[in-house]
């Protein structure tokens, strides 16, 4: 119980507040400055009031609009990668019907122009009297 007041005062304590405050601060400066990137801080106090870094106010806005512009397109590009996706699986569905399909209408042809395929699977003709015995039965 003691130890929980302690992290209680830790975490509400004004001057802990202030020194992680201005750290984060200057590690984002040092961010940007020694890397070369647009990058901004927002902070919330305990009272609520938000402060920033860089201070000025349209800078900061600058920075998320950036952001937000690069999140936008990458968003497009996966949701149109995905239907295009879609479109070329529904694609391959179609074509191997159609293929199952013909190959069908090419069995029934030839079943009727009077070839048929054994059961090595190779075709044969058959002969005027095959055809005779089979319809006679």
């Amino acid at each position: 119980m003691a130890e929980e007041n302690q992290n209680k005062k830790k975490t509400n304590n004004p001057k802990t507040y202030q020194v992680r405050k201005e750290c984060i601060k200057r590690k984002t400066m040092e961010l940007s400055t020694l890397c070369d990137i647009k990058c901004c801080t927002i902070i919330t106090s305990p009272q609520g009031e938000l402060q920033t870094w860089p201070e000025n106010l349209d800078a900061v806005k600058q920075v998320l609009n950036l952001y937000t512009k690069t999140l936008t397109p990458n968003k497009n590009a996966n949701k149109e990668l995905s239907e295009k996706e879609e479109e070329i699986d529904i694609l391959t569905l179609v074509e191997s019907k159609l293929d199952a399909v013909n190959n069908r209408i090419l069995y029934l042809e030839n079943k009727n122009a009077g070839f048929v395929s054994n059961s090595k699977g190779k075709v044969r003709n058959r002969g005027l009297n095959d055809l005779l015995i089979d319809w006679k039965q």
